[in-house]
């Protein structure tokens, strides 16, 4: 098995014989069948032991020894070799390494145990037959601390490749940790790749900072302000990040944009430039936003008055005249709004179960259009929808619906609502409603609106098809 190996057999008893405690394989694994076959064979290739005081120890053959004294075998046949410690271990490596029994960290444990027995890493790599960098490399996975290992039970089967990675990073447990629970999954490599970019940043930053700290280089270092985008006394003028070039052209970089002052912003790693406010031109700016502000304000408040008191003013009419149109008239203007709502955005639309009618939209709206409270809405509409005048009662839900959907905003813009407004006042005026000036003038600039929209939307699709 080894150069170590002796001629002279001796037979040993198996009670005398222990497992050695630097086998660097650490699970022999189940050894029945061996048993089993050594009960009927007997043990075909002799243990290799050294003496241990009245005892001895196994170098060569864990498994057989295991196998014998399941089997109830007495005495076996022995090389009983002179080795030394460090030889002792060698040759339990060299055999297991032959034999691909060892898992990496269990390799990389029993070759640190060469290392610290004062082999070199050449004498380890000439006696397993391997290179230098794979001894270090078996060495850096060694250095893995217990707390690392015990983050999860297969950590043994992890491969040397995720093994160094890990080991890279030793003294932070954390990061290790995080590895660890990724290997063998795809994140591994996402995850090491963002650790080794954060590294990288970091010492970028590091790096920046300390040639800004050099004496005479003729830029102003500040610390970093607390609110950047609101100091009183210094405006945010752009960054300098780790993909702007090495530490060194970063600050030729810096140089030539000749800003007022630089500060280090170590949580985004990133060098801040910045510019001194202009406190009255602030001012001005701060002043003309404040005035457009309050203009925007007055005209959304005039908008939301409007909005109230158009829906007040249709809905009252409404409620003062449906009653009295004829019931022709009406089941045709129940069709013009079923066919309104049709392409409401709600993908239920209005044909939603009355079951909702508490819980959705259009309470209010019915209750003010009706007269009839909330609360005995429900009874009502089930009651007269199933009888004779049930048209009246259709309009008055379904105009309900599109008062409810209606928002101040939609006077204004081209949505989907807005785009419904110009038809259901045709449909109100169909039946008598005349609107009123203030009425007339919003309708008139919504549909201006809404026809230049719809021109714009067709000159594009005619580009996109040419």
């Amino acid at each position: 098995m080894s150069s170590y190996q002796s001629n002279q057999i001796k037979l040993i008893n198996t009670s005398l014989i222990d497992p050695h405690p630097d086998n660097p394989r650490k699970n022999i694994g189940d050894v029945t069948d061996l048993a089993a076959s050594i009960k009927t064979n007997g043990l075909l290739t002799p243990l290799s032991v050294v003496p241990n005081g009245e005892r001895y120890r196994v170098i060569a053959g864990h498994r057989r020894l295991a196998a014998c004294k399941q089997a109830g075998t007495g005495a076996v046949p022995c090389f009983v070799l002179d080795l030394d410690p460090l030889q002792q271990l060698e040759a339990m490596v060299t055999e297991n390494c032959q034999r691909e029994q060892l898992t990496a960290l269990e390799e990389a444990d029993a070759i640190q145990g060469m290392l610290d027995l004062g082999a070199t890493t050449a004498n380890v790599a000439h006696r397993l037959g391997r290179s230098a960098d794979y001894v270090r490399d078996r060495a850096k996975a060694a250095s893995i601390k217990t707390e690392v290992r015990a983050s999860r039970d297969d950590f043994s089967q992890l491969t040397i490749g995720q093994l160094v990675a890990i080991a890279r990073y030793d003294g932070q447990p954390d990061r290790q940790k995080k590895l660890a629970q990724a290997a063998g999954t795809s994140n591994f490599d996402y995850i090491l790749r963002n650790i080794e970019r954060d590294d990288r940043d970091r010492q970028w930053i590091e790096s920046v900072a300390a040639l800004l700290v050099e004496p005479d280089n003729g830029i102003n270092l500040i610390p970093d302000p607390e609110k950047p985008y609101s100091d009183p006394e210094w405006r945010y003028a752009g960054c300098m990040f780790p993909s702007t070039g090495t530490p060194e052209e970063t600050i030729e970089k810096i140089r030539e944009q000749n800003p007022a002052a630089v500060s280090i912003h170590t949580v985004s790693q990133q060098v801040y430039l910045w510019t001194r406010r202009d406190k009255t031109a602030d001012a001005e700016k701060e002043a003309r936003r404040a005035a457009e502000q309050a203009e925007r304000d007055a005209r959304r408040h005039a908008l939301e008055e409007y909005a109230a008191a158009s829906a007040d003013k249709r809905m009252a009419w409404l409620h003062g005249h449906l009653h009295g149109i004829k019931r022709d008239k009406l089941i045709e203007t129940t069709a013009r709004l079923g066919l309104l709502q049709i392409i409401d955005p709600d993908p239920q639309g209005y044909t939603q179960a009355l079951s909702t009618w508490n819980d959705k939209c259009g309470v209010e709206q019915f209750t003010t259009i009706s007269g009839i409270e909330p609360e005995r809405a429900l009874a009502e509409l089930r009651y007269h929808l199933d009888e004779p005048d049930w048209a009246v009662w259709a309009v008055q839900i379904l105009a309900a619906r599109i008062e409810w959907f209606i928002d101040p905003e939609d006077w204004t813009s081209t949505s989907d609502i807005s785009r419904r407004i110009p038809g259901y006042y045709q449909i109100l005026q169909d039946l008598g409603y005349t609107p009123a000036d203030d009425e007339t003038s919003h309708l008139d600039q919504l549909i201006a609106a809404i026809t230049e929209a719809d021109s714009d939307e067709n000159e594009e699709d005619e580009e996109n098809n040419q």
